[in-house]
């Protein structure tokens, strides 16, 4: 990995500015589902924060792409970074004048997530352009190597950083880090090369749409895909209810179990940007909703904090297996002056169930026995497997 690294120049300085940014992402996640369960102690009110987080970055992300194809795509990520910078900064401010409330937070969290939908598909569609293409399928898993082993890092260092200090310097952490990112990006030789202009975003929005139909085996995966992030979204809300809720394990605990997802999802890029699997599209996906499903099941039938931790490594794993080889597939697939389109309609369709999964994964929490909503989504999970199994065109595309 290091030697691929030293070989690239723009993609070493892409990368590590993604390193930096993503130990502040997750340190800044923690800090606020810590805020809002030790305000609340109820999941509807951490269900509200995380589709503040998700909703604005669905419902612009069609427009976000379209821009990305019309614009410097490098331009849009440096802009996008310093605009979550500053909106960070001033999350820090407001909480350490204990000023900070849950409206405020909501607003500001829902500012930063439609920063962060026109950041990634532009840093999606650039990818391909710093990166030669035999070289992209290993460029995309050392990219989820880093972002997952910081993810990490992140969860744990901010568990004790809010644990010490508070969440003021969490905020202080990230809203440095994506300074310290745009700085990187700005370093990067690229080349845009826009595309055709159109009259109206909304014939690039029906050009990006045209784009999925026109390849069957990407219209036919958006369904399963959507259905899917319904269901494993659900962990969002469920593991700070489990971690503190019902092991009373504090912001250390639910640091724990988000840092035991992301180091599930850092074994999956660590065997993928090391080994060239024969394996196709169709049966690791597969295999993969099967672990998740099942491990679902086992967390709803065993609630002991351990088990958690082992069973967010497998789902991590088998996730980022499915998710590293379905991004390397798109890329190849679609046609560059598109893409940016496309990767933000992707985004805007298989995430559009997901505000709805926080806000009723929330609701039900508070209502039931949170193991009952595991078990439930775990064996929708099992159900998903067989629908990626039966898309056909997918066993003919190989990892």
């Amino acid at each position: 990995m290091f030697g691929f690294l030293q070989e690239n120049r723009d993609f070493r300085n892409f990368w590590f500015g993604q390193v930096i940014s993503q130990i502040g992402d997750r340190i800044h996640t923690l800090a606020v589902i810590w805020l809002v369960y030790s305000w609340t102690k109820s999941g509807t009110a951490l269900g509200l924060v995380l589709i503040a987080a998700t909703l604005p970055s669905v419902l612009v992300s069609p427009w976000a792409g379209a821009l990305s194809d019309r614009l410097n795509r490098k331009q849009i990520a440096i802009g996008c970074d310093g605009i979550r910078s500053v909106l960070v900064i001033m999350l820090a401010a407001l909480a350490h004048y204990q000023l900070l409330n849950m409206p405020l937070l909501i607003v500001m969290t829902a500012f930063i997530s439609i920063a962060s939908a026109f950041f990634n598909p532009s840093t999606l569609a650039m990818l391909p352009s710093i990166i030669p293409s035999q070289d992209l399928g290993r460029a995309n898993a050392i990219t989820q190597l880093s972002a997952n082993a910081s993810g990490a890092i992140g969860f744990l260092l901010g568990s004790g950083l809010i644990a010490a200090i508070g969440v003021t310097s969490a905020f202080l952490f990230n809203g440095t880090s994506f300074f310290i990112s745009a700085l990187l990006i700005r370093s990067i030789s690229y080349q845009h090369t826009p595309s055709p202009r159109v009259l109206s975003f909304l014939a690039d929005l029906k050009q990006g749409w045209q784009v999925v139909q026109s390849i069957s085996m990407v219209a036919r995966i958006l369904g399963p895909l959507v259905v899917i992030n319904f269901f494993f979204s659900s962990l969002s809300v469920l593991i700070p209810v489990f971690g503190e809720g019902t092991f009373k394990a504090g912001s250390s605990g639910i640091g724990m179990l988000l840092a035991s997802f992301t180091c599930g999802m850092f074994l999956a890029a660590l065997v993928l940007s090391s080994w060239q699997l024969k394996i196709t599209i169709s049966r690791l996906v597969t295999v993969s909703l099967l672990v998740v499903g099942g491990s679902f099941l086992a967390m709803a039938a065993f609630q002991h904090l351990p088990l958690f931790m082992v069973a967010l490594v497998l789902i991590g794993f088998a996730l980022n297996s499915a998710n590293i080889c379905l991004i390397t597939m798109f890329q190849r697939v679609i046609p560059g002056e598109v893409r940016g389109k496309f990767f933000s309609m992707l985004t805007a369709v298989s995430l559009s169930a997901q505000p709805i999964s926080y806000g009723l994964t929330g609701w039900f929490s508070d209502l039931l026995n949170p193991a009952a909503i595991l078990l439930v989504c775990g064996a929708a999970l099992l159900i998903c497997a067989g629908m990626i199994y039966r898309i056909v065109e997918l066993r003919e595309q190989f990892v």
